[in-house]
């Protein structure tokens, strides 16, 4: 029997799996692919920036938006961990009651082995060892998926991706947006606060293996960012490039293969699925 392909993604908070991994999402989604988001944490300690939205419950907000980001990106199961947001890296918050940073490692990852073995999953995304930029749910999130990654036996998925954001395009990004008058908080690309002991996020370009194009899902992508509302009001800088500078900003996703079959293209490779029956 040959199973239907699918793709999962494990992701932080909610708004995470569009920022990232929005694009790819939606093209794999549009063909044919199952595509599974498995997110962490509900972002209850996120700041709500749309003054409209003000008042209401953090956590409940987030998940609504998350939902209907989702559906936006023709995801097939959307898999909630249901772990409480850590806050930023030293704070008191990271230490309360039910936070993911506090969570057994290996009771977390049993989670996400159950939707492993549910799914079948034949590619895996996560983050890398730094989460990216260091958010403690972040650098959690990857310890579990690898953690279930090692774990899953029979239902190991077959490649292993982290997301990466190559130096060179993290750099040119932030400095098209400032020539568009857009200010960028740092040099954080993925739209987080890096706080202040990061200066720069992104990896150095020869640790990217895979770039995916998903030049005709943009419109999809910001589509789905725009139901993150709590945290991407329409003045958030994400959400103001003029089109062609987000057409040509974000015409891929950028991923490193951490496990998978070690035939290499020449060039960085262009399908997640590549090199598999």
């Amino acid at each position: 029997m040959t199973l239907k392909r699918t793709l999962l993604a494990v992701h932080a908070h909610p708004d995470d799996e569009t920022i990232t991994t929005g694009g790819t999402l939606a093209r794999y989604g549009a063909e044919g692919v199952r595509t599974v988001v498995v997110t962490c944490t509900q972002g209850d300690l996120g700041w709500v920036f749309d003054p409209d939205l003000v008042g209401r419950d953090v956590g409940t907000l987030r998940d609504a938006e998350l939902e209907s980001a989702c559906s936006m990106l023709g995801v097939g199961r959307l898999v909630r961990l249901g772990y409480c947001d850590s806050g930023m890296a030293g704070t008191p918050e990271n230490q309360r009651p039910g936070a993911f940073f506090r969570a057994d490692l290996h009771e977390a990852a049993d989670r996400l082995v159950k939707v492993l073995e549910d799914e079948r999953p034949q590619v895996m995304l996560a983050y890398d060892a730094m989460g990216g930029y260091g958010h403690p749910d972040h650098v959690k999130a990857h310890q579990v998926a690898v953690a279930a990654f090692e774990a899953a036996g029979a239902a190991r998925p077959e490649k292993l991706y982290f997301v990466r954001f190559p130096l060179t395009w993290s750099r040119e990004f932030v400095r098209e947006l400032r020539e568009a008058g857009i200010d960028a908080p740092g040099s954080a690309p993925a739209g987080a606060d890096a706080g202040p002991e990061l200066r720069e996020i992104g990896v150095p370009d020869d640790l990217v293996t895979t770039a995916i194009d998903v030049r005709r899902y943009l419109p999809t992508k910001l589509a789905a960012l725009a139901c993150h509302r709590s945290q991407l009001p329409a003045d958030h800088f994400l959400r103001r490039m003029p089109p062609e500078l987000a057409q040509r900003l974000w015409a891929y996703e950028y991923f490193s293969r951490e496990v998978g079959p070690i035939v290499r293209p020449a060039g960085l490779e262009a399908d997640l699925f590549a090199e598999l029956d």
